[in-house]
């Protein structure tokens, strides 16, 4: 696959989410004066295989990041939002082992590998804060191999809600509102199970009044109660 053209546009103001990740100076440097890249809903960003050496930094909205399996089933790591990163695996050597997908419209600023590793280079501090960064991506896949191998379809479910109300939760009422639509085949391809069991899964979460589902069809759950449970040896 060739590299990504980033189209001329609208420049990106440096972003106050997008400086959680990268704290002051990172971001300012590698940030400055590039432009916006927009990807519509299900538009893929980078696919498995690319061996085009990009991060992707996501400006708002949000963005799936997983792989097909050789039969056709889509499998989702993670979900991630304004602020984050995502393309991170392009430091290795050898081309992606996941794709991005856009999971609603979102706007991305891209930046070659070359100009990050630059950057950290002249800073001890800013070279850690990357090196941070691939520790948590590393920490994630670890928990969720785990997750996968030892635990009952429930509480992987219940795993996964934890992970995403944590991450790109919202206070609605009183619970947590997951803010991307997510739908339940999206659920059961990163809890890694067919749908049907996310459907009984949830119902069996929902009798216990562990969470739901909002007016809007965004899923609200009781983070605490969900926690509590997700701690349960399972």
């Amino acid at each position: 696959m060739p590299p990504i053209a980033v189209p001329e546009g609208r420049h990106a103001p440096l972003s106050t989410a997008l400086s959680t990740i990268f704290r002051g100076n990172l971001c300012d440097a590698v940030l400055r004066d590039r432009s916006v890249i927009t990807f519509e809903k299900n538009q893929v960003i980078y696919e498995a295989g690319d061996g085009n050496r990009t991060f992707f930094f996501i400006r708002s909205g949000f963005v799936k990041i997983g792989t097909v399996t050789e039969d056709g089933h889509e499998l989702i790591y993670d979900v991630r939002k304004g602020g984050d990163l995502v393309g991170e695996l392009c430091a290795s050597e050898y081309p992606r082992q996941d794709r991005a997908v856009a999971l609603e419209r979102a706007d991305i600023v891209a930046v070659p590998l070359e100009d990050v590793l630059a950057t950290v280079q002249q800073d001890q501090e800013l070279l850690r804060q990357l090196v941070q960064v691939f520790c948590n991506s590393l920490s994630d896949a670890y928990d969720q191999l785990n997750s996968v191998a030892f635990g009952d379809t429930v509480h992987r479910l219940v795993r996964v809600l934890v992970r995403l109300g944590s991450q790109l939760g919202r206070q609605s009422g009183q619970g947590i509102e997951i803010s991307p639509y997510l739908t339940q085949e999206d659920i059961a391809q990163m809890v890694a199970v067919p749908r049907e069991r996310v459907s009984t899964a949830m119902n069996f979460l929902r009798t216990r009044g562990m969470g739901g589902y909002s007016r809007g069809g965004y899923i609200v759950l009781d983070l605490r109660a969900r926690e509590n449970y997700a701690a349960r040896p399972g």
